[in-house]
């Protein structure tokens, strides 16, 4: 049988894998310089998580499934859920306000195309238990502080900002009623609305109409956008990464404040993260009232954006030191100056068998040591290898107890 990876997963082979802990680190480091503690959660939940966050809708889009116990579970598909029952569960002891990250491996079953797979890791970033704008501005700080360390800076990405309670108060102020308002909202997020749409909501089309005039209608930032975007300037975000955009309002209905998405600059990409405060969120999943926000960023947009730019790191070399036996004989020894290598920090290995010395040293070059360690008789005998420099070709002997 040919198997192969299923339909929408990965086969990290070590360049891939290369390329996705290079933008871990950064995600790691931005993360740490901001004062935010790593967490993570089990893989598979309960499915009633996910459809007490997002509805019974939700499960078309997961891999849901009943286990040996009869119990209906799914693989995680967002890590939001999670951490909300998680602060719920232990929210009277937790410092507050509480910083958190978690870069998970998420799956989420829907059509694959550039830039969506069934299966990502994603950068999340939350802070639970602060109502102040600053955190807002904060995360949105991290969140580009992250992409600036993979070299993606304001010439390449942006972020169109917004502010759900505007837009509600504006859909509230045409006439439309609760019920419309989360209606509304999905399909914004969606794009103009279209006047079809006046169906599902009251037939209400001139309403429509002058919804989707104000949405793209270019204005000044006011009330709470224009503080949030005044507070974003002091944590050194510049004013060329920001776009106030109107539409932007996250479609899923627990967003209740700041709404931002990062975007690259020519717009050939979905987006690259997304993120937003989601006040009652932890009350609604079984926690205590708690103002939250946060952001996810998944490395599958990330990546192509990186290619596409041509900022993929170079590849590390493999190996600090090849070490050769001249001779059968001189394994043992060799593997016991590899060990010494390793001791003292550095990539070592030696190959299995005997090889002849310029196919050895042809493999010290493939793996991009830069140096090679021959131990044959004669020096050893004397308690010393010889240490060859592959750029410079230049060779010194030295004692095989200074390696340690």
């Amino acid at each position: 049988m040919d198997f192969q990876a299923l339909p929408g997963f990965r086969d990290f082979y070590p360049g891939e894998m290369a390329l996705r802990r290079h933008v871990e680190r950064a995600w790691h480091a931005a993360s740490r310089a901001a004062g935010f503690e790593e967490i993570d959660g089990p893989p598979l939940e309960s499915l009633d998580l996910f459809k007490a966050k997002s509805g019974n809708e939700i499960i078309d889009q997961l891999y849901a499934f009943t286990d040996k116990g009869d119990r209906e579970v799914a693989l995680r598909a967002e890590l939001t859920p999670t951490l909300a029952r998680m602060v719920g569960a232990k929210a009277a002891s937790l410092r507050k306000p509480i910083k958190w990250y978690a870069v998970p491996q998420l799956f989420r079953y829907e059509r694959r195309q550039r830039g969506r797979l069934r299966e990502h890791i994603q950068w999340n970033v939350d802070v639970v238990g602060a109502s102040e704008v600053a955190a807002d501005a904060e995360v949105l700080g991290v969140a580009l502080d992250g992409l600036r360390r993979l070299g993606l800076t304001e010439e390449h990405v942006y972020v169109r900002v917004s502010h759900r309670s505007l837009v509600e108060r504006k859909i509230r102020d045409l006439g439309f009623g609760d019920e419309s308002v989360e209606v509304l909202l999905r399909l914004i997020d969606k794009g103009p609305v279209q006047v079809e749409a006046a169906t599902l909501i009251g037939g209400k089309q001139t309403e429509i109409e002058e919804l989707n005039r104000w949405l793209t209608l270019p204005a000044e930032p006011e009330g709470e956008l224009a503080e949030f975007l005044s507070v974003c300037a002091e944590y050194g975000v510049k004013e060329d990464y920001l776009a106030v955009d109107k539409t932007i309002v996250r479609g899923l209905a627990y967003y209740t404040g700041t709404v931002w998405e990062i975007f690259d600059r020519g717009r050939t990409l979905r987006a690259v993260a997304g993120g937003g405060r989601y006040d009652t969120l932890v009350e609604k999943l079984g926690g205590p009232a708690m103002s939250a926000l946060g952001f996810g960023m998944g490395d599958v947009v990330l990546s192509e954006l990186l290619k596409d730019r041509g900022l993929l790191p170079a590849e590390a070399p493999r190996l600090d030191a090849l070490v050769v036996a001249i001779g059968a004989e001189m394994l043992g020894p060799a593997r016991g100056v590899v060990r010494r290598l390793r001791d003292a920090g550095l990539n070592a290995e030696a190959p299995y068998a005997p090889v002849k010395v310029g196919k050895a040293l042809k493999l010290a070059d493939a793996a991009g040591a830069r140096r090679a360690f021959l131990v044959g008789p004669d020096e050893w005998a004397d308690g010393k290898v010889r240490v060859k420099d592959l750029a410079s070709g230049e060779e010194k002997t030295v004692s095989a107890e200074s390696l340690a």
